[in-house]
C-alpha cells in the first residue's frame, strides 16, 4: 500500500472515496513526489470534510425558540439601521441647505461675515439635536450591528456541532474546525493545486453520508473495499500544471444554511457608522473658524472639496442603514460572525 494509504483513516478515508480516479492520482502523486506529505494531506482533507459536515449540521440541525428569536432580533435590529439611515441623511440634507442659503445671502452682501456665523450656529445646534434625538430613537449603529454580528446563530452553531462530534467520538476522524495545522495543510494543497477544479463536490457528497446525531444521513456510503489510492496516468504532469482556483481556503461546497440572513453588501452598516463618525468629527473641527470638516461651511469656510464630502457622507448615510455582509459557513468559507 503506498504512503498515503496507509495515512488514511477515518474521514479523511471516507471523503477520499468520494474523489474521482483524477482527484486520487493527483494526491497520489502530490505525495509520491515529496511535495506534501501523506501526514499533511490527510490532514487537510480531515480538515476540509469537517467544515463541509459542519455546514450540512448548520444547514439541517432543528431550529428551536432560541433560534427564531435571534432571527426576530435580528430584523428588528436591521429595521433601526434602516430607520437611522433614513432620518439621518435627511437632516444632513437640511443642515446643508440651510448652510448654502445662509452663505449665499453673505457672498451676495446681504449680510456679514459676523452676521452669517450667527445665523449659522442654530443651524448646527440643530443638526447636533437631531444626531441626539435619532439615536434615543434608534439607539446607536454599533447597538444594532452587535445584534447583527452573530444573526446567523454561529456560536451556537460551533458549539452544538463540537457536542455532535464529540457524541460520535476519536474513530470518526473529524478535526477541530478551523485550528491551525488543518488550515496549513488545506493551503498546502490548494497551493499545490487540489481545488475545486479537481475535487468537485466530494466533500459535500461525504458530508450528506455522515450519520450527524440529532441529524442522521442524507445518503448512502460508497461501496468500495479499500480506500487505497489508484494512480492516474497524467497525475504528474497534473501537478505541474494545475494552478490553484483560490488563494487561501477551498471553494464553499453547501447551501447557505436557512436561518442565515443576509442584504447586500452595499448595505453594509459600517457605512452608517463611518458617516456618523465623520459627521462627528466635522461638527468639532467646525467648533472653530477654519474648521476643514464638513460643515467647515458653517464656519464662512466652504469650498468644493468640503461640498464633496457633504455628498460623500449623504451617500454613505443612504446606504448605511442594511445589515452586514454574512459569509456561509462552507466548506473553507469564512463563517458568519
Amino acid at each position: 500500500m503506498s504512503k498515503l494509504g496507509q495515512a488514511l483513516k477515518g474521514a479523511a478515508a471516507d471523503v477520499f472515496k468520494q474523489l474521482d480516479s483524477k482527484a486520487r492520482g493527483m494526491l497520489e502523486g502530490l505525495v509520491n513526489s515529496g511535495k506534501i506529505s501523506a501526514e499533511d494531506a490527510v490532514t487537510g482533507l480531515k480538515s476540509m470534510a469537517t467544515k463541509a459536515t459542519f455546514n450540512r449540521y448548520v444547514s439541517e440541525r432543528p431550529r428551536d425558540e432560541e433560534d427564531k428569536q435571534r432571527l426576530a432580533d435580528s430584523e428588528a435590529a436591521w429595521q433601526k439601521l434602516q430607520a437611522y439611515g433614513s432620518r439621518m441623511s435627511g437632516a444632513l440634507s437640511e443642515v446643508g441647505r440651510k448652510t448654502q442659503e445662509i452663505q449665499e445671502a453673505q457672498q451676495r452682501g446681504d449680510i456679514s461675515m459676523d452676521e452669517m456665523n450667527e445665523r449659522l450656529k442654530p443651524v448646527q445646534d440643530a443638526f447636533k439635536s437631531e444626531i441626539a434625538a435619532t439615536r434615543g430613537a434608534y439607539g446607536r449603529p454599533t447597538d444594532q450591528t452587535a445584534i447583527l454580528s452573530d444573526a446567523s446563530g454561529f456560536t451556537k452553531n460551533m458549539e452544538g456541532f463540537k457536542s455532535a462530534l464529540a457524541s460520535m467520538g476519536e474513530d470518526a476522524g473529524f478535526a477541530d474546525l478551523y485550528a491551525p495545522d488543518g488550515e496549513a495543510a488545506e493551503q498546502k494543497l490548494q497551493d499545490l493545486g487540489f481545488d475545486r477544479t479537481v475535487f468537485g463536490n466530494a466533500f459535500q457528497a461525504f458530508a450528506e453520508t455522515v450519520d450527524i446525531p440529532g441529524i442522521g444521513a442524507k445518503s448512502a456510503a460508497p461501496k468500495t473495499d479499500t480506500a487505497a489510492p489508484t494512480p492516474a496516468p497524467a497525475a504528474e504532469s497534473k501537478i505541474a500544471t494545475e494552478t490553484p482556483a483560490i488563494a487561501s481556503k477551498p471553494a464553499a461546497e453547501s447551501p447557505s444554511p436557512p436561518d442565515t440572513v443576509s442584504k447586500p453588501a452595499s448595505s453594509d452598516p459600517g457605512n452608517a457608522q463611518a458617516a456618523l463618525s465623520m459627521l462627528q468629527s466635522a461638527l468639532a473641527s467646525g467648533a472653530s473658524k477654519g474648521g476643514t470638516g464638513v460643515l467647515g461651511a458653517i464656519t464662512g469656510n466652504a469650498n468644493e472639496g468640503q461640498n464633496t464630502v457633504a455628498s460623500g457622507l449623504l451617500e454613505a448615510l443612504k446606504a448605511g442603514a442594511g445589515k452586514p455582509q454574512t459569509g456561509n459557513a462552507q466548506t473553507g468559507d469564512t463563517p458568519p460572525a
